[in-house]
């Protein structure tokens, strides 16, 4: 990307060139206005993958093929990506700051990313004047409010000498989680990168030429490797659902001073994405306390006037998404000072918070503050959780502290240190490298029967037979909790399959206890009875983790072991899918018969009645039918010709019996012996049903009296 010249990526080429046997990467290629009308349906026939497109530049320009780049790019069955041309300024920290979130929201408008597309992309190759420390602030502000409003952390597009010389060669934004797009021309088998091999992260785009010839476009496209053979690590994650929640707050940039700008960060949220911000500046007290807007201050910038000299500002920001709304306030300013007056520098980190300690569930982390100038007074720390493989971090409620209890919660994720130093001159935060992947605690081998759970330690139980073992994670089950495992067979479930789980402990859990069946045959369904009643199915659940808030879920792992995930004690029993007692057709109270079609009775023959209609059933059910006088004496019916759902066989009977697998709505037909019946006689028709738990109901049916 020279200039303003170079307007879209193409994605070519082969992940790791030179490597013997490297499988063929993904193609692209990127195009703007530069590159005219593009025919999409050539490039994707050419074997191109996807492509990234300039969306925006500044704050006044859109790329007018855009919309139709995006359009035809989809069309042709490629994946799509937007990229925005930085135009970098600011006189100072806050004015930096403002431009940052400034171009990001226009970017974000214009661009409009969505799951599935490739990664945003933020374009680094113009300084605007800028030196290395805030063109620094400036690409911190971009990133962080694009990430704020997507849950997904822009790549970053430059070469190894700008990088180098217009941005120090700082590690800042790898180690916060921004992919390298490098930008180096050369026949050489691998690039150049900046920042210490982009903090040893190494790249995932690599602009390798800027001349490809691409079918379908006119002169010369950019070419581009992935270092890899998925552009899985370049896409868009799954844009999260619900009301977003605060996590990092919002903070104030710039000098408390009249006639000095100050902005507002949107600061870190949870919850659904995409999110928009609105702003509302408060007058307070100098202790920070007492305070009321400021009429008209509805801009994430505010210029300090006359009135707020000795007082502090705060900045208010809500969150809106599609599913509700949070509003977050930052911590108050120091109070204004009159014009004139020189206030101190707010800390900066020069060098980021470091994490020690083992990366274990039940392993305790340790944070240490970093390096700070501006002569912090006080630090504040807040723990996040990371993703294995995004950059969208959460923050984790109560973890305040600069050490960290890692949590059976933790596992498969990556944890980060945000440490937030304050100083007279105000508050900055900065995050240390996230940990490796945490990993669960070594499970001891199982004890039969009972054991007690250990403080910071995992633990497990079996089953005398070793049918079923029962494990936990450090901290799922308080120290001096007693969990036993015994078998408890139900006369349904697969022999052999039913256990009962027991734990002194109040619930629910916070993390779940996993119990494993470990030769569950295949074709079984899981069932929990967590007191009385009936056993309810346990859902399947979509990965190996049960999501918050769930008590129970199941999943198959790769060996075929049943795992069945529970926050409660209770009985665990396996049942064979669609037979009789499965627990995913029994209804928790006594189920009940609804009939919903008019009785039909009429005699097609001198020898035959006939009665149709159709009822409901709520669970698995054996049912009975009978035809019966006012005296309680049956009618003889018929098999042949009737039908309970299905069709019966066989020869007369006084009772019609069948076994119905499914709930639902059945027909009902019965033929009779109209010899047997008087008339002027009103007789009825009485179904019967018992379910697997021997519960009983019963529908009767009066039909009216033959002539």
């Amino acid at each position: 990307m020279p200039g303003v010249r170079i307007a879209v990526l193409v994605l070519a080429f082969l992940a790791f060139a030179g490597t013997a046997g490297a499988a063929e990467a993904p193609k692209g290629i990127d195009v703007s206005h530069w590159q005219g009308q593009i025919g999409w349906l050539q490039v994707g026939a050419a074997g191109y993958d996807f492509a990234f497109a300039k969306a925006t530049e500044g704050t006044t320009y859109i790329d007018p093929t855009y919309v139709t780049n995006r359009a035809g790019a989809t069309a042709a069955g490629l994946r799509i990506g937007a990229y925005h041309f930085a135009r970098p300024a600011g006189t100072s920290d806050a004015a930096a700051t403002a431009s940052g979130i400034a171009q990001a929201d226009y970017f974000v408008a214009a661009a409009q990313p969505k799951r599935g597309d490739l990664l945003p992309v933020l374009d680094l190759e113009k300084t605007g004047g800028l030196g290395v420390a805030r063109l620094t602030t400036w690409t911190q502000a971009f990133l962080d409010q694009v990430s704020a409003r997507l849950g997904a952390r822009p790549l970053i597009y430059a070469s190894p000498s700008f990088w180098k010389t217009s941005l120090g060669d700082t590690p800042l934004f790898a180690a916060d989680g921004s992919r390298l797009w490098i930008a180096h021309w050369t026949k050489a088998s691998l690039p150049l990168l900046p920042a210490a091999g982009w903090n040893g992260l190494g790249w995932t785009f690599w602009q390798w030429t800027s001349c490809s010839s691409v079918p379908g476009i006119g002169g010369c496209v950019d070419g581009d490797r992935v270092n890899g053979a998925s552009l899985s690590p370049g896409l868009m994650p799954a844009t999260a659902a619900g009301p977003p929640a605060s996590g990092e707050p919002p903070a104030v940039i710039g000098t408390p001073q009249s006639g000095r700008l100050l902005v507002a960060t949107a600061g870190a949220w949870s919850g659904g994405k995409p999110v928009s911000f609105t702003y509302e500046w408060q007058r307070c007290s100098a202790a920070g306390d007492g305070c009321v807007p400021i009429t008209g201050a509805t801009k994430s910038t505010y210029t300090p006037v006359a009135a707020d000299a000795g007082h502090a500002l705060v900045a208010s920001v809500t969150a809106t998404t599609a599913a509700g709304t949070d509003t977050a306030d930052s911590v108050p300013t120091l109070a204004v000072a009159s014009s004139g007056t020189t206030p101190s520098a707010a800390p900066k980190a020069t060098k980021l918070p470091t994490v020690a300690g083992v990366a274990q569930a039940g392993q305790t982390l340790t944070g240490a503050s970093g390096t700070w100038s501006g002569a912090p007074r006080s630090y504040a720390y807040q723990w996040r959780r990371c993703p294995a493989t995004g950059t969208t971090c959460t923050v984790i409620a109560g973890a305040s502290a600069s050490t960290y209890l890692v949590t059976p919660g933790d596992i498969g994720s990556r944890l980060s240190l945000v440490v937030t130093a304050t100083g007279t001159g105000g508050s900055s935060s900065a995050s240390s490298v996230s940990t490796g992947l945490v990993a669960p605690a070594p499970v001891p081998p199982p004890v039969v029967g009972s054991t007690t759970a250990g403080l910071g330690q995992a633990g497990a139980v079996a089953t005398a037979d070793s049918s079923a073992v029962a494990s936990w994670q450090p901290g799922a089950v308080p120290a001096g909790t007693t969990v036993s495992l015994v078998s408890s067979p139900s006369r349904l479930a697969v022999p052999g399959f039913a256990i009962a789980l027991g734990v002194g402990a109040p619930m629910p859990l916070p993390w779940p206890i996993d119990v494993t069946f470990g030769a569950a045959p295949e074709d079984t369904v899981a069932g929990v009875l967590p007191g009385r009643g009936v056993f309810r199915a346990i859902s399947e659940l979509a990965g190996t983790t049960l999501p918050e808030g769930q008590e129970t879920g199941a999943y198959r792992d790769s060996a075929g072991g049943l795992h069945v995930l529970t926050r409660r004690p209770g009985r665990i029993a396996l049942f064979t899918a669609g037979a009789w007692g499965d627990p995913r057709y029994a209804t928790t109270a006594r189920p009940r018969m609804t009939l919903v079609s008019p009785v039909l009775a009429g005699s097609p023959g001198k020898t035959v009645v006939l009665v149709r209609t159709r009822f409901t059933i709520e669970s698995q059910a054996r049912l009975s039918v009978t035809l019966v006088g006012p005296t309680g004496r049956r009618v003889t019916l018929l098999r042949k010709g009737s039908r309970i759902g299905g069709f019966l066989h066989g020869g007369p009977a006084n009772t019609l019996k069948i076994v119905q697998l499914r709930p639902g709505a059945l027909p009902l037909r019965i033929r009779a012996v109209a010899k047997q019946l008087r008339p002027g006689v009103r007789y009825r028709v009485r179904i019967a049903l018992t379910d697997p738990y021997l519960r009983r109901s019963t529908l009767t049916l009066v039909l009216p009296a033959r002539r």
